[in-house]
């Protein structure tokens, strides 16, 4: 009997001989687009336009599922904690998962009318479609990548988080007025006395060497991956009990007493039951397509759900009776510090939210419906970096309007200072350009911009690209230099350690896909590229005149030739009014603002 085989991975040596002799047998084979090339394989290609509406469609069906109703509540508020909103921790990695799983069954169900008598190769990440399509023979990688377990980060962790436990207990205990809750990672920062790197926080730094004797950091270390890739960095400052003048608190310490209490333990263990007997009650309506693959997604997440639910009542623990007037915190809307400034707000503490990256129609943390309005799952304050955030947040992000406050951007502090300094040296030799990586969600456009980048700059032998990872990224060397050598790209480096904004300074273009980056070039001056194979501007750049924009390698080569060549130059008037529009002012006294803002 014939069979209609899907392939959407890499097939081990059995899986390949099984679907050669299926084929022989008359079996039709197709391959989509992310998979590896075989002769006898028809391909399936999702085109960028296709993708494009995809994430615009499903932004628009996760948001309305928060919104369903069941009963007399919707499903936001069924999977609601008093304060703390399960959904909302879960949405945006929800929003992705689902987007990639569109992205795979979109073409299918465009082509076939039913799949009855398929066999589909998949990667563990479509498992969840079983539950929708228990007629299709689904096949998972055989075996699980071995991969080394991370001693050395363990044990230092483990060492780290006794000692804050134990200094938590035993330390006198401070009143602050008002937290800074920040994850504590250092990353090398430019002094603003010295203009030297030292160790500091990317985006809070200048921040926090304004801060006064009112304030405290509120800080935690994240837990290492115990195996494969993690961002996990050990520093000895972990060990320390302040950042420069300022004390710490560790979250540690509160979330290890949680683990000892009696009562947080219950109230943890009923709300998870709470939110397991809810998943069945959205089941019952008659959901879309969408909406069954989204209420899949967010109960595949149910462990993680249980976790944040903890670490909400284990800071209720600790804020209650704290005297504590605000908790400010850059991304606010992730899991890890929602569930936190939940709690501080369930005890009546100000929450306050500070801009740390762009906004768009598809960055599912700064969108809220009108109903998580009317519920106040958004900070009491956000302060933005200008006028264009403000008004984003409030007309498409649906926040209260005297809830947005423009301030600039905490960073560009350093900026007048840097521009005052000694003047950067040119390099006459080479032609500077900086490629500014993003994790991209998308594991094919990741890759194709990686690619095209390298490719462009090989063909520009006098120039000397080099590669700046992103944080997040700092583990993937390895994968960005197999990318070059494919490229037949020699005349790079990769970079780890330098600091951006210098980085800026010295370079002659700034590549990157839709990172804040580019906003931050502008602000020198600088020529921008943005790559953008999809033609959806989604940070406005181009729009705004304030980058060249590029949609392969070829055309990236083309534009940078120009650049070079200085036949395509920036234009100085449209870099000014977005200055204004997107940064309000470099001035160097945002933090200043900020300050005044927080403490009104």
């Amino acid at each position: 009997m014939s069979k209609t085989i899907i392939i959407n991975r890499a097939l081990s040596e059995k899986e390949l001989s099984e679907v050669k002799q299926l084929a022989v047998a008359g079996s039709e084979i197709f391959m989509l687009s992310g998979a590896d090339s075989m002769d006898f394989a028809q391909r399936i290609v999702l085109s960028p336009e296709e993708k494009k509406n995809i994430n615009f469609q499903t932004m628009t069906d996760v948001l309305r599922f928060g919104d369903l109703p069941v009963g007399n509540q919707t499903v936001a508020e069924l999977f609601s904690i008093d304060n703390a909103s399960v959904w909302h921790y879960h949405k945006f990695r929800v929003y992705f998962a689902v987007c990639n799983l569109i992205y795979f069954l979109n073409p299918l169900r465009n082509r076939f009318i039913t799949f009855k008598d398929h066999i589909w190769f998949v990667n563990p990440e479509e498992e969840i479609l079983l539950k929708l399509y228990p007629e299709v023979d689904f096949r998972l990688p055989e075996g699980k990548v071995k991969r080394k377990i991370n001693f050395g980060n363990l044990f230092s962790y483990l060492v780290l988080v006794k000692w804050r436990f134990v200094y938590y207990l035993f330390s006198t205990k401070s009143s602050p007025e008002y937290l800074l809750y920040l994850t504590e990672k250092y990353s090398d920062i430019l002094d603003k006395t010295t203009l030297k790197t030292r160790p500091g926080h990317h985006i809070l730094e200048y921040l926090i060497t304004e801060l006064d004797d009112r304030f405290a950091l509120l800080t935690e270390v994240l837990t290492p991956k115990p195996k494969g890739k993690s961002d996990y960095s050990f520093s000895w400052k972990q060990f320390q009990a302040s950042w420069d003048h300022c004390p710490k608190i560790f979250i540690e310490g509160f979330l290890i007493s949680g683990i000892l209490k009696g009562g947080v333990r219950k109230s943890t263990k009923i709300a998870r039951q709470t939110i397991k007997l809810a998943y069945p009650k959205v089941r019952e309506k008659d959901l879309s397509l969408v909406h069954k693959i989204t209420i899949e997604v967010f109960q595949s997440l149910d462990r993680s759900s249980g976790f944040f639910l903890f670490r909400y009542f284990a800071a209720r623990n600790y804020f209650k009776n704290s005297g504590i007037k605000a908790v400010i915190a850059a991304d606010e809307n992730s899991p890890l510090t929602k569930s936190i400034l939940d709690a501080a707000r369930f005890c009546g503490i100000k929450i306050i939210g500070l801009q740390h990256g762009t906004m768009h129609d598809l960055h599912p943390a700064y969108l809220y419906t009108l109903n998580d309005r009317k519920n106040h799952v958004m900070p009491d304050m956000t302060l933005t970096w200008g006028k264009y955030w403000e008004e984003f947040l409030v007309e498409r992000g649906n926040y209260p309007e005297k809830s947005v406050v423009s301030v600039g951007q905490i960073r560009t502090d350093i900026i007048p200072i840097l521009l005052k300094s000694e003047k950067q040296e040119q390099n006459s030799q080479a032609k500077r350009i900086v490629f500014a990586s993003q994790p991209q969600r998308d594991p094919e456009l990741r890759y194709l911009a990686a690619y095209d980048v390298f490719k462009a700059a090989s063909q520009l032998p006098a120039s000397q690209l080099i590669f700046k990872l992103h944080p997040r990224e700092f583990a993937d060397s390895e994968y960005y230099a197999e990318i070059a050598v494919k490229a037949g790209c020699a005349n790079y480096s990769i970079d780890k350690s330098s600091d951006l904004y210098q980085l800026i300074a010295s370079c002659d273009v700034l590549i990157t896909c839709f990172s804040t980056v580019g906003t931050e070039t502008v602000y020198f001056h600088k020529p921008l590229v943005i790559l953008d194979h999809l033609k959806q501007d989604i940070a406005g750049y181009a729009a705004e005149g304030v980058a060249f924009q590029a949609t392969d390698a070829n055309r990236l080569y083309k534009i940078l030739s120009g650049i070079f060549e200085e036949t395509s130059k920036v234009d100085p008037q449209k870099y000014d009014a977005f200055i204004r529009k997107y940064a309000f002012q470099i001035d160097g006294k945002v933090a200043e603002r900020c300050m005044e803002a927080i403490c009104q």
